[in-house]
């Protein structure tokens, strides 16, 4: 035989060798892919809304309680392109925007995903640390929907996991303030290179200001080298930061959080430190100008006790300790202003001893429109003890919380709470506060295509003793628009009533919901001439969202409210952005003082 004919046949050879290799692992990834595939396509089916009318009611484990105890082979992650819609096929100028946002946009890393996983291979599959691990996904701001697929490998007590994410466009931009004579721009990229990393840079042009151009920025990382812990650090100069006094501000500060992200963790807690300076950008005379300068530290941790219990058994115990102090470095020079709480150094020590059992179910139609939206259920009982000064008062201080979160299994659920606080000294109390109150969501109603929801709320707050404690107040968050600080309330009630419409309307892709509100608010004045003050506030307004966009559900409000704190009436509009039910801390907070305002 020729060398050149050998040589032929042992390239021939090896070829052949290499084609027999490769379809070898064709044919042993095809069983892989095959599974993911089948796994891809039923997380595709959980998310997507197409052809739907029932409305979700499903508990965050129920879907995995086959597997329990079984162990985890491979967990494999797959993220969706904008081309996939959780309400099935978009028309064509949605799907083209779609084709061009996944041109613009990086997708979350693989990597990324796997920083945010609290669940590891070769664990055993336990329902409800799964349950967890895919809500907190949900609520990261870069993602809008998640989920969790489990399959059982054949004729072994194994599964595999697909996680399946599908991500929010994250690059955005605004124009606001006051148009056109000083307006402000933000551009923000939540996910900047795939990475969970934020950045956000603001600028203001004002005519009447001085400076005239004022900048802030952010940059956030969450789930910092998978230590399930957030980072933030900021500057501005337009009193966009921890803003304690009645100035403009300029601040700069540093954080890093990490939440008690399920009942199986054993440690929450953070650190933060902000410094705040007061700047006469409204050129005011120094006689007016209130010139000061704090700064405000603060550092807790926790330890969650019962985190290795039983899979079932979701009751644990939960002792944190906290220190904060704001601290001023300069005061006003007015003597009269000087002397208020807010302009004086406060600090202090809390201990919080928490009992607590939740749980988590998935529902659709409370903010959002048709994504997976979680919502809590159980009880949590807290109680603090800690030693403050303020105003120069150095006093212990004691509160006790009782929280409940029900979900009946409709879809409905509801929130009651009850917090009593109170100071101590001399052998007597001081600055007690009472709160009570409760909201409760009614089942989502399907009409034809439309979802009909609903909520009211009642809350009541009683001051007594009162020292150092500021007076009760009515603000945005009781009836929009309407602000009444004037007033040295012991006593405030407050009701609200909300209906909204989920209609199946889309205008590029923008879904859209109208809604309706009632405000009623009443406080109590015992030196005042009235001392009775009643509010009421009548809202018309409209919700919309785009799926791809970070903006989340956004909501312009027009609010009538027929006598104001002047007992004059009033119109006011609002606007507000990112409105969603989802909040990754709601097992415990960091131990903290009464807040009523």
């Amino acid at each position: 035989m020729s060398k050149t004919a050998f040589k032929a046949l042992f390239i021939l050879l090896i070829f052949s060798c290499l084609i027999v290799d490769i379809f070898a692992q064709d044919v042993n990834d095809t069983s892989k892919i095959s599974m993911a595939q089948k796994a891809l396509d039923r997380g595709k089916d959980f998310i997507t809304r197409s052809n739907r009318d029932t409305v979700l009611v499903e508990k965050a484990e129920e879907k995995f309680l086959p597997y329990e105890g079984m162990i985890i082979r491979n967990i494999t992650v797959e993220n969706l392109g904008f081309e996939f819609s959780i309400y099935g096929r978009q028309k064509p100028i949605v799907q083209k925007v779609g084709r061009i946002a996944n041109k613009l946009h990086t997708n979350t890393r693989e990597k990324t995903i796997r920083q945010h996983l609290f669940i590891k291979p070769n664990q055993r599959l336990n329902p409800y640390k799964i349950g967890d691990n895919e809500r907190f996904l949900r609520d990261q701001a870069f993602i809008l929907e998640s989920r969790i697929v489990a399959t059982q490998v054949p004729d072994t007590d194994s599964v595999d996991l697909v996680v399946i994410s599908r991500d929010i466009f994250s690059i955005g931009g605004s124009v606001g303030g006051s148009l056109p004579v000083a307006p402000l721009f933000k551009i923000y990229d939540a996910n900047v290179d795939g990475r969970a990393q934020g950045f956000e840079f603001d600028i203001l042009y004002d005519m009447d200001r001085k400076p005239k151009t004022g900048v802030a920025f952010a940059y956030t990382k969450s789930s910092v080298m998978g230590s399930l812990a957030d980072f933030a650090v900021n500057y501005t100069q337009l009193n966009s930061g921890i803003s304690l006094g009645e100035e403009k501000e300029y601040s700069m500060g540093i954080s890093l959080e990490r939440p008690l992200v399920s009942p199986y963790s054993k440690l929450a807690g953070g650190a933060g430190w902000s410094q705040n300076w007061s700047k006469n950008v409204d050129s005011k005379p120094d006689s007016v100008f209130l010139d000061y300068k704090y700064n405000v530290s603060n550092l807790w941790i926790g330890y969650n006790f019962g985190s290795e219990k039983a899979l079932q058994d979701r009751s644990r115990k939960f002792v944190a300790l906290r220190a904060f102090d704001g601290y001023f470095l300069s005061y006003p020079d007015q003597e009269e202003i000087g002397l208020e709480r807010k302009y004086r150094n406060s600090r202090g020590v809390l201990a919080e001893f928490t009992l607590y059992e939740q749980d988590f179910f998935k529902t659709q139609y409370v903010y959002g429109f048709g994504l997976t939206e979680d919502i809590p259920f159980g009880c949590n009982l807290s109680a603090t003890l800690g030693y403050t000064k303020t105003l120069g008062f150095a006093r212990p201080y004691a509160d006790v919380n009782l929280n409940y979160k029900g979900a009946p299994g409709n879809g409905s659920f509801y929130d009651v709470t009850l917090n009593a606080a109170s100071y101590f000294r001399n052998g007597r109390t001081e600055d007690v506060a009472i709160q009570t109150g409760g909201t409760f969501y009614t089942q989502a109603y399907s009409i034809g295509k439309y979802k009909i929801r609903s909520n009211a709320s009642a809350f009541y707050t009683q001051l007594f003793d009162g020292v150092t404690n500021e007076w009760l107040t009515i603000r945005g968050n009781t009836i929009p628009g309407l602000r009444v600080e004037e007033v040295d309330a012991t006593q405030r009630m407050s009701l609200s009533f909300e209906s909204s419409l989920f209609t199946p309307w889309s205008l590029i892709g923008f879904r859209i919901a109208p809604f309706s509100s009632f405000y009623w608010a009443k406080l109590k004045c015992s030196t005042c001439e009235d001392k009775y003050r009643n509010f009421t506030g009548i809202s018309l307004g409209l919700r919309t969202r785009n799926e791809n966009l970070i903006f989340g559900t956004l909501e312009i409000k027009g609010t009538y409210i027929p006598n104001d704190d002047e007992g004059q009436p009033k119109f006011a509009v609002s606007f507000r952005k990112n409105l969603r039910f989802r909040r990754s801390d709601v097992y415990v907070n960091q131990p903290s003082l009464i807040n009523y305002n």
